[in-house]
């Protein structure tokens, strides 16, 4: 009998544009890991530097992804654990290090509440339906997780500006954590940004604030933080009436 003839096994290769937005993940990842060890280290600066890094990458593996079609189980899995570790565990355990750790029981029921809070908000993004109402479309439900992270450490931020005894105050700190793991997993409706689009003539305009914005970070940091932080916090009762107003045009529509 004659020996059948093996097949050669072919090399399995991998698309580079595939390979990008999980690198923009782990690049997310490692910065999130790398702010715990500058918090170990007290150099908070650089902690608030690495998670406004994360948030950076955060944003761009997903929209890199959908942009190059290269959405994948693989991909949404990672991004989730990075969230969890990067947004949720790695600056609960920073404002314990910062503030917390001899509060006593409280204060680590706090950390926890924040950190568990983040996971089940992410749990819950997961399994959302992929194809939402038409209205709800352009919103997250709850504050996101890198949003939620970039406002938790603002306690560390008012410290370093204005150095201040009460931003390391335990109470006003774990109240701090609670009202922002509140927020992840509530119902409010936050904008996405998915669906906003801008007339041409605004992109100019656009351009010149973001120049000055990046001016801002370089000069004036910490307050430039805390401006974002006031902003994103007033656009939040306006994104809930504007999710209700949409709401109530689709079903009216609906009953037409």
């Amino acid at each position: 009998m004659s020996e059948r003839p093996q097949k050669k096994k072919r090399f399995r290769s991998v698309s580079i544009y595939w390979l990008l937005p999980n690198i923009l993940t782990v690049a997310g990842f490692a910065s999130g890991l790398t702010a715990l060890r500058f918090a170990m280290d007290g150099r908070w600066a650089g902690v608030i530097i690495l998670i406004s890094v994360a948030a950076v990458f955060d944003a761009l593996d997903g929209r890199t992804a959908r942009r190059f079609q290269t959405s994948s189980a693989f991909g949404a899995a990672l991004d989730s654990l990075s969230d969890l570790v990067v947004f949720g565990v790695v600056p609960a355990l920073c404002l314990y290090i910062w503030a917390l750790q001899d509060a006593g029981t409280m204060a680590w029921w706090a950390t926890l509440f924040y950190a568990v809070s983040i996971a089940l908000r992410l749990a819950r993004f997961d399994s959302e339906l992929p194809d939402p109402p038409d209205y709800a479309k352009g919103y997250f439900t709850g504050i996101p997780a890198p949003a939620s992270g970039f406002l938790v450490l603002l306690p560390i931020v008012i410290d370093l500006q204005f150095n201040l005894e009460i931003a390391r105050d335990p109470n006003w700190v774990s109240a701090w954590l609670v009202l922002v793991g509140a927020g992840a997993v509530s119902a409010l409706p936050t904008f996405a940004g998915k669906r906003l689009k801008l007339p041409v003539e605004s992109v100019l305009p656009i351009l010149a604030v973001i120049g000055l914005l990046g001016a801002a970070v370089v000069t004036e940091p910490w307050f430039t933080y805390m401006a974002v932080v006031v902003i994103y916090t007033l656009s939040l009762p306006l994104s809930t009436l504007q999710f209700l107003r949409e709401r109530r045009q689709y079903e009216g529509s609906e009953t037409n």
